[in-house]
């Protein structure tokens, strides 16, 4: 009898085996497959949001009220910058979207500033309504290209699943499925859209601004460690540079990288100035749970964040939440000046306070200590320039960048009037008015226009 223990205990412990084996794989499978729906519903809503922005501009263009074309355009921002955030949560090559991604933003920032433009009466020009047009001509060229990636994705022939699994092994395989995807060919075609004019942060006529950042020229090498070291805590692994940042202000690394382990960690993407070593944007683009933090959690976290990284005197001037994720602009303060042209941009994953997201090309491109003189032109005094029907809540100092590439010192005043809040901005030199932004209180934040 003893014979055919062994026998039996080697075949239970084979069997046993077998069924952990056929377990795990079954959950790697369901994950997996959870994984491609996730990506699935962010490509969808990318779509929509992309469809969404050419439609509202074009209600924009044929709007004969100043005021429903301001609603239009201010409809058409927040669906470009949605359509922007969807596109980064993807698992792509970040380089190779850059120019859409890029265009997306600018489609948000010159509507803004159109709709400035409506609310303060005056009347676009032959100019500004040929760029819109034009810009609606891409967002529709755009809007197509994605639903025919969407129809390959509806017959199988994308797995976003697969596509992120590969993103964590071979960028080759990335590229190649990217090729598949016509994406490379969507990105040339969007590298030809018109150079905008306008008074905004991402204005294309300060795109030859010489950036004060200073520091040794990095190696690619270099590049990596940098990332390693900055986010540490993050365990970052599996860092390479799959592209370089070139013919832009600040020119640098673009670098992927895995958080929370080796070989099976969620993918991160990096870009590092060559000058200096600095991290110019950080995104990790994980799912997001429940959220649980408040704004005021949220904002204490991103501020830690920054000092750890040596960026001190920030203050954070607003922020806007949705879909558990939190983004809290800073500017830099000044003895008691808010310096609007200095900013870092910090996403907050609100589940578990995860930093998830950075920008700082702002502050890195303009910061340097100013040499800001006494306002000729008193508090008081800038007050009597304000009207008389608003009801002013603050005050304080504030450096605003000028379409000139120049910067001007202004009170910033925010008054109430009615049921609205604004923020008006007085030349501290002369007493003339310089901006009025109208701040709308939404649940998720606040948006100014």
């Amino acid at each position: 009898m003893r014979r055919y223990i062994l026998p039996i205990v080697l075949a239970v412990a084979l069997l046993g085996t077998g069924v952990w084996g056929y377990q795990q794989y079954t959950q790697k499978v369901d994950y997996h497959t959870y994984l491609d729906i996730q990506f699935q519903r962010q490509f969808y809503d990318l779509i929509g949001h992309v469809e969404n922005t050419q439609v509202d501009l074009a209600k924009a263009m044929v709007s004969g009220s100043p005021l429903d074309r301001a609603n239009y355009l201010n409809d058409t921002v927040r669906q470009a910058y949605m359509a922007q955030e969807k596109l980064t949560q993807l698992p792509f090559n970040h380089g190779v979207i850059r120019s859409t991604e890029k265009f997306l933003s600018q489609v948000g920032d010159y509507c803004t500033a159109m709709v400035n433009k409506s609310l303060e009466g005056y009347v676009m020009e032959e100019s500004e309504m040929n760029t819109m047009q034009e810009l609606h001509s891409y967002a529709n060229y755009l809007s197509q290209q994605l639903i025919a990636l969407q129809q390959d994705v509806v017959s199988g022939g994308v797995n976003f699943g697969d596509l992120r699994r590969e993103g964590n092994r071979s960028l080759d395989k990335v590229d190649n499925q990217m090729k598949d995807l016509n994406l490379i060919n969507i990105e040339e075609r969007m590298q030809d859209y018109p150079e905008l004019i306008y008074d905004g942060p991402f204005s294309e006529h300060l795109k030859d601004v010489k950036p004060r950042l200073q520091g040794k020229t990095i190696t690619e090498e270099e590049a990596i460690r940098i990332v390693t070291e900055e986010f540490k805590e993050n365990k970052i692994t599996n860092a390479r540079v799959i592209g370089r940042i070139e013919n832009a202000p600040i020119e640098g690394y673009y670098i992927r990288a895995e958080r929370n382990g080796e070989g099976n960690g969620r993918g991160v993407s990096v870009a590092v100035s060559k000058t200096g070593g600095k991290i110019i944007w950080y995104l990790d683009p994980r799912s997001i749970g429940e959220s649980k933090l408040e704004k005021e959690e949220a904002i204490e976290i991103a501020e830690a964040f920054l000092n750890e990284k040596g960026y001190e005197d920030m203050v954070t001037t607003y922020t806007m939440a949705y879909e558990g994720e939190m983004v809290i602009n800073f500017a830099y303060k000044q003895e008691d000046v808010i310096v609007y042209t200095d900013l870092i941009k910090v996403k907050v994953a609100l589940d578990n306070g995860d930093i998830i997201g950075l920008e700082t090309e702002g502050f890195l491109i303009n910061h340097y200590e100013r040499d800001i003189k006494e306002p000729s032109l008193s508090e008081d005094d800038a007050r009597e320039r304000l009207s008389s029907g608003v009801e002013v809540e603050s005050t304080r100092l504030a450096m605003i960048p000028t379409a000139g590439k120049k910067e001007i010192l202004t009170y910033e005043f925010k008054v109430k009037f009615g049921e609205d809040n604004y923020l008006i901005y007085i030349d501290a030199e002369d007493g003339n008015q310089r901006k009025i932004l109208l701040m709308i209180q939404q649940e998720d934040g606040t948006l100014t226009i």
